[in-house]
């Protein structure tokens, strides 16, 4: 009898063509800057910005591995825990949202786990029900989501899906099916039906 298949979350995706677009503009631009600069004889000035120039290209490219956890294992990470539930975050790299709070919350925490989304073909289809990139980096907690922006509203996010009694963690968050007529910039939030009281001081 055969063996079953191997998970979904060994495989690997690939990054859409449209997220090369930025490090290549930056790699081009670079590349014409500091060649301007070797013309004029300021070789020092050249290096630097030639420097800068590869760095935020691998730094807003798909090559740029960051923190990730299978969606599977964060999942029963979430499900399995004893007290809170820590919060998925599915981010991907080039984002700029995800660059930004990743650069913000240097340190690893319990509370939180990194899924990208480039590599597990089982996070890009969930975030795909939610609406796809635009919503990145999009906080799952128990059957909420949102998208964060900043580290401030990640907390809060916590803090309000924590009071409301978000169940398990990010482990309820697959069947969940996103609101059609949510905003589309993306900025809204799936809420449960306790969430219209302001949380508590």
């Amino acid at each position: 009898m055969p063996g079953p298949d191997p998970a979904p979350a060994t495989s690997t995706t690939h990054a859409p063509a449209r997220a090369w677009l930025r490090p290549a503009l930056l790699l081009v631009g670079g590349a014409l800057l500091t060649l301007l600069m070797v013309l004029a004889d300021q070789l020092i000035a050249a290096l630097a910005v030639g420097a800068f120039s590869l760095f935020m290209a691998y730094w807003t490219s798909p090559l740029r591995s960051g923190p990730h956890t299978p969606l599977a294992s964060a999942q029963e990470r979430a499900r399995g825990a004893d007290g809170t539930a820590p919060t998925i975050v599915l981010w991907a790299p080039g984002d700029p949202a995800s660059a930004r709070l990743q650069a913000a919350i240097r340190a690893p925490r319990e509370d939180l786990i990194w899924v990208n989304v480039f590599k597990d073909p089982a996070a890009q289809q969930l975030l795909g029900r939610y609406g796809g990139e635009r919503m990145l980096p999009l906080a799952l907690q128990g059957e909420d989501a949102a998208r964060i922006d900043n580290v401030s509203e990640l907390f809060a996010f916590q803090d309000r899906t924590r009071q409301g009694g978000a169940p398990g963690g990010a482990a309820g968050a697959g069947p969940t099916t996103p609101d059609p007529g949510a905003d589309p910039s993306g900025r809204s939030e799936q809420r449960g039906e306790d969430e219209s009281d302001p949380p508590r001081a």
